[in-house]
């Protein structure tokens, strides 16, 4: 019988969708120990593909918060939470 499992998802966007990202690849490798060999060939793949996708969107934010700080938008954006004059 298979089990049922709930996931939420807490952040962003982009966090959430790694979130699906590392739960997925982790049932890919739990789905592997039970499985014969063609399938636990195309999960491993499977795995793999994840790994490199989450790896893709680390790479991705941090080349954006990089160019956030170059550009000066990070500072801007700090800024912007700071009270207009002392209390």
């Amino acid at each position: 019988m298979a089990q049922q499992d709930t996931v939420t998802l807490t952040g962003t966007y982009e966090s959430r969708v790694a979130q699906l990202l590392r739960a997925a690849r982790h049932q890919a490798r739990l789905a592997q120990a039970a499985s014969r060999p063609r399938m636990q060939d195309a999960l491993t793949e499977l795995e793999e593909a994840l790994a490199d996708q989450l790896c893709a969107l680390e790479f991705a934010a941090g080349a954006d918060l990089a160019d956030a700080e170059e550009s000066g938008e990070a500072e801007r954006e700090r800024q912007s939470w700071r009270p207009l004059r002392a209390a």
